[in-house]
């Protein structure tokens, strides 16, 4: 499976204004032409705020489809939306939530990515776009993009595509995890298994059991 970073973006901290205070967040980013290294904990020249819950080891970057941009730009209000708008690191095309099985070890550029885990909505996505029902809005929606870790530091430039390299289960998707942690289907099995898999952090397969009892288990293929 090949999909492709139609877009690089980072930022540097930028002030902002919530209930009355100014804070400091790395939302704002921006395409940017030459090649970043992508290195254990973050991309070089790409700044994080809140170091809690964002960045670091299960989250050094963010990818986001492309493919889901009408449908934020219809919700926003907006003409169209452009790449990193929602604070995405890699812009990517070819490759979905449902897509994306947890663990799956990615190529980009010369840099090797392991899937990890979905996003968690943002307060600050909220005011960089002045909507106060957006984190609402972005669990409705359950298009979440997703987090990966890094396993070899690289070079990653727009237009670099992305490759398969392997997949550790083929049972638990981006997608599966996320609206399991937000919703309440009756997937006593899925739902088991998602809270037996200690890749997925821990944040994510507490609220996936808080949602529901997972009294079966199945077995993750390889």
């Amino acid at each position: 499976m090949i999909a492709e970073i139609v877009s690089v973006n980072i930022s540097s901290l930028q002030k902002m204004w919530w209930n009355g205070q100014e804070i400091l967040t790395g939302i704002h980013k921006s395409a940017v032409s030459h090649p970043v290294q992508v290195e254990t904990l973050s991309i070089v020249g790409d700044s994080q705020a809140d170091l809690v819950n964002h960045g670091g080891k299960d989250k050094a970057v963010y990818f986001y489809p492309s493919e889901h941009f009408p449908f934020w730009a219809e919700v926003l209000g907006k003409s169209q939306l452009h790449p990193g708008d929602l604070g995405e690191n890699f812009t990517s095309k070819g490759i979905l939530e449902t897509d994306v099985f947890i663990g799956d070890t990615w190529r980009v550029g010369t840099a090797l990515v392991q899937i990890t885990q979905p996003r968690s909505p943002c307060y600050k996505l909220a005011i960089k776009h002045e909507r106060a029902d957006l984190v609402t809005r972005f669990l409705e929606a359950t298009k979440p993009g997703f987090y990966a870790s890094v396993l070899r530091e690289g070079v990653v430039r727009a237009g670099d595509s992305m490759e398969l390299v392997s997949r550790e289960q083929d049972q638990i998707t981006v997608s599966d995890v996320f609206r399991l942690a937000v919703g309440f289907e009756p997937e006593v099995k899925l739902r088991s298994a998602i809270g037996d898999y200690d890749l997925i952090p821990e944040f994510w397969r507490k609220k996936v059991r808080a949602h529901g009892p997972a009294t079966e288990t199945i077995t993750l293929a390889s």
